[in-house]
């Protein structure tokens, strides 16, 4: 994940804004239609005790993703068959149809590989997807032999990333009995597994647009160079919210489904991963805080001014969500799904809100990105407070320096954000 961070400064002078708008549309599409496109059930894979539901599982969520595809891609035609601007301007339907496939392969893989404590693959495969993706992209802007160069080297290193897990699962795909599934079977796990489908994607679904579709809302009020702008600095605040988010979380999640009953090995996971995600989530904001946006803004090049202040006024919420990212499912694991959706709900409502409103009404980007970070980031706590809550932490249990940390490194930022 760190590989297209480091080839940025390389990306940024091959690349206008403008392609950086195209692909911050794109991605955030696909990431909202990722967070349900198995309504939740890849989920169950690393939770199911009985190993021999596995192969219905995993059919299950193929038979779920192939069908909300296909609703996109209607969605998508009917919508440009109107005119729909939005739908019209959206950079390849192909693309988008495509890239789902690989990803939601690539899900289920890593699901799979996390449910085998194949942490090695799991590894390998991101850091071929990455490097692959960079390589992919700096040849596409070097040499434009096709449009869209930041989208299809996404694509390109989506597929290598799924061949390779697929490689490397083959042994245990092969000892998967597929002969004995049957509707009634799917059904079944289906019906058991219905909170998953009813409060945990919905949860998910709501958590990824309130991020991605920030982006689609600014497109609606502002120019492409600084939607471009938008979509450049997303990568360094969500980076490490990436790292720490996927990778503590996919073993958190493994830790916790195995002591389901334990309410105290829960308790040492839960105070384990947050004592890490406590110390990790400061990094960002302080590294903007003592003089990073202006080294962003040096190492961007001269048509990136003014993303070391939008990345000061997206700081503001990476801190609580490094700190609940890992810690998320939790609400999975203990079947308290209709928490996270609740919040989740307010979240969007609130932030998106907000955004609109100030869009509508402001004449400064920097002023409608601070507010959204501002809301996001109350609720985020909240959710955090609620993660520890339920396994019988509090904040103090995470640090006793909680609060004179947090309140500290706050006051740092916006002192930087006024001055």
């Amino acid at each position: 994940m760190l590989l297209p961070l480091i080839v940025t400064p390389i990306l940024s002078r091959l690349y206008t804004p403008i392609d950086y708008s195209d692909w911050g549309v794109f991605s955030s599409v696909v990431q909202i239609v990722n967070s349900f496109l198995f309504l939740s059930y890849e989920n169950t894979i690393v939770r199911e005790n009985k190993s021999n539901n596995i192969p219905s599982l995993v059919v299950l969520c193929l038979l779920v993703s192939t069908t909300i595809i296909a609703i996109v891609f209607l969605l998508f035609a009917i919508c440009r068959h109107f005119n729909i601007k939005f739908f019209v301007e959206f950079p390849s339907v192909v693309l988008l149809v495509i890239t789902l496939f690989a990803g939601g392969i690539f899900t289920l893989c890593s699901n799979v590989a996390n449910r085998e404590k194949k942490y090695g693959s799991m590894a390998i495969a991101n850091i071929l997807n990455g490097s692959s993706q960079a390589l992919v992209r700096i040849s596409l802007g070097v040499w434009p032999i096709v449009s869209f160069g930041l989208i299809v080297g996404n694509v390109v290193a989506q597929l290598i990333g799924v061949c390779f897990l697929l490689f490397s699962l083959f042994s245990i795909i092969k000892r998967f009995s597929f002969k004995g599934i049957t509707f009634g079977g799917i059904k079944q796990l289906a019906l058991q597994n219905k909170k998953f489908a009813v409060f945990d994607a919905p949860a998910r679904f709501i958590e990824f647009a309130i991020g991605h579709f920030a982006l689609i809302v600014l497109s609606l009020f502002w120019a492409k160079s600084e939607i471009g702008c938008y979509s450049m600095i997303v990568q360094f605040v969500l980076l490490p919210i990436s790292v720490v988010g996927s990778a503590m979380g996919n073993v958190y999640y493994r830790e916790i489904s195995e002591s389901i009953g334990n309410v105290e090995e829960i308790r040492v996971s839960t105070l384990r991963a947050a004592k890490i995600a406590f110390v990790i989530s400061f990094a960002p904001a302080l590294f903007l805080v003592f003089g990073g946006d202006f080294l962003l803004e040096k190492l961007l090049g001269s048509q990136w001014m003014g993303s070391g202040r939008m990345a000061l006024c997206m700081a503001v919420y990476s801190i609580p969500v490094i700190m609940s990212e890992p810690l998320l499912p939790v609400f999975r694991a203990l079947d308290k799904q209709e928490i996270r959706f609740k919040f989740n709900a307010v979240n969007f409502i609130l932030s998106i809100g907000l955004l609109v409103v100030t869009s509508m009404y402001m004449d400064s980007i920097y002023i409608s990105v601070l507010i959204y970070s501002i809301s996001y980031a109350l609720i985020r706590f909240l959710i955090l407070y609620n993660e520890l809550k339920l396994v019988g932490l509090l904040f103090r249990s995470v640090s006793r320096l909680f609060f004179v940390v947090v309140g500290a490194t706050y006051a740092l930022l916006f002192a930087r954000l006024l001055f």
